[in-house]
């Protein structure tokens, strides 16, 4: 996912080869992990990148998972490693998740089991054109893959989460998402629409014992950044490790509502992320003026 670059240092990272690695240990016991979001994942995304590496650090505790993408080669060979090396059951859906029916053919692959995490992992846009430069159709397909699936995927896998009384949601947006972006217009409209989605979500679904975050995410070392960084002849530089991202956000899961990762010294994780929960926890009591309290 292409978001943007940054040559200053992160506090919570040191470079390593140009790239980012954070430091930071697991919140949760694998035991633990597995007993509040297991027996399954649903990682929507998961050929490459940060979606294989969700699907490598959850089947690492032992939970099972279903790999949705478009291209089922990549999945499969994902789906050997998980079963060969973590020895447990994963299952692979070829699927486009910009068409209408993405989130049902999801529901569908996992009908016969009980999923305990949704991870959305999809969206990407590396073009770098102007919106009145893109064909329409192109829009179209971001939003229906990053507001149509997230939306439908969501309303599949959650409500039996919130009648078990436990279950999480990750939702993997983007610092784009945090304000308008030239050049990826669409993209952070629409990622924009899954930070906000997601954190209100986190105050519906809490109490229920559902966790949900959303990831303002950095930009990685994923396929995708490099081949647009290697079409511009640039060099990554202030890039984060995905594994790091993945060990942060199922550690943050259990907090919510979000992780914001920030974007040089200049800035703090903690001092990011309290200002939205303190924002976010402020207008929930506002709302209840005028909804009442559930």
């Amino acid at each position: 996912m292409l978001f943007w670059l940054s040559s200053g240092a992160d506090p919570l990272a040191i470079h390593n080869g140009g790239f980012m690695t954070v430091q930071t240990q697991p919140a949760m016991s694998a035991e633990h992990m597995r007993a509040k979001y297991g027996p399954w994942a649903v990682i929507a995304g998961a050929s490459e990148g940060t979606g294989a590496e969700y699907a490598r650090q959850l089947a690492a505790v032992g939970i099972h998972c279903l790999l949705a993408a478009r291209r089922a080669e990549p999945l499969e060979k994902i789906a050997r490693e998980l079963t060969g090396k973590y020895k447990v059951q994963a299952r692979v859906l070829s699927v486009d998740l910009s068409a209408p029916d993405a989130a049902q053919r999801m529901q569908e692959a996992a009908a016969d089991v009980e999923v305990g995490l949704y991870v959305s992992n999809a969206g990407a846009d590396s073009t770098g054109k102007h919106f009145l430069d893109m064909p329409l159709e192109h829009s179209h397909r971001l939003i229906n893959m990053n507001v149509r699936t997230v939306v439908d995927a969501v309303h599949a896998f959650a409500p039996l989460m919130k009648a078990r009384g436990r279950g999480g949601i990750v939702l993997m947006t983007s610092g784009a998402a945090l304000g308008g972006q030239p050049r990826l217009a669409m993209y952070s409209g629409t990622k924009a629409f899954e930070l906000n989605f997601g954190e209100s979500l986190w105050i519906e679904l809490r109490k229920f014992g559902v966790d949900v975050l959303s990831v303002a995410a950095p930009a990685m070392d994923t396929p995708v950044l490099r081949e647009a960084l290697a079409a511009r002849n640039l060099k990554p530089q202030g890039v984060y490790d995905p594994k790091d991202v993945v060990q942060i956000a199922l550690q943050y899961l259990p907090a919510g509502p979000s992780y914001v990762f920030p974007l040089g010294p200049h800035q703090d994780a903690d001092t990011l992320n309290e200002e939205r929960r303190s924002r976010l926890l402020a207008v929930a009591e506002i709302t209840k003026a005028f909804f009442g309290a559930d």
